[in-house]
């Protein structure tokens, strides 16, 4: 499960894309947020987005500017800024769990337990 944004206008670029990423977060209730380089095929550059939670880094998701080869064929001449996160990663923050996989538990007394978002 996936959360995506794009910003496709002219001019887009970089620091546009870091900057609406730390307002994405901030308006989330995390305005810690770091970018750091990483590698992903169909964007260049490419970034992982980390949030502190806890008083530790955790990575939420990646983003980058779409590559001209992706979507130059779809008839786009501007660049295409682009993120994703995980549903996962925000359901685990917002229920406050310590492990990803308690999402996926079958412990029915814990699961009536949670609150409906």
């Amino acid at each position: 499960h996936q959360i995506e944004g794009i910003i496709m206008e002219p001019g887009a670029n970089l620091p546009m894309l870091v900057t609406t990423l730390k307002t994405f977060y901030a308006k989330m209730g995390y305005p810690e947020v770091r970018v750091r380089p990483a590698y992903f095929p169909y964007t260049e550059p490419s970034l992982e987005v980390e949030i502190k939670w806890r008083g530790e880094w955790l990575e939420l998701g990646g983003a980058g500017i779409f590559r001209p080869e992706v979507t130059e064929p779809l008839g786009c001449s501007a660049p295409v800024c682009a993120w994703g996160m995980g549903l996962e990663r925000l359901a685990m923050l917002v229920l406050d769990l310590d492990d990803i996989r308690q999402l996926y538990i079958s412990d029915l007394e814990w699961l009536r337990a949670q609150p409906i978002l």
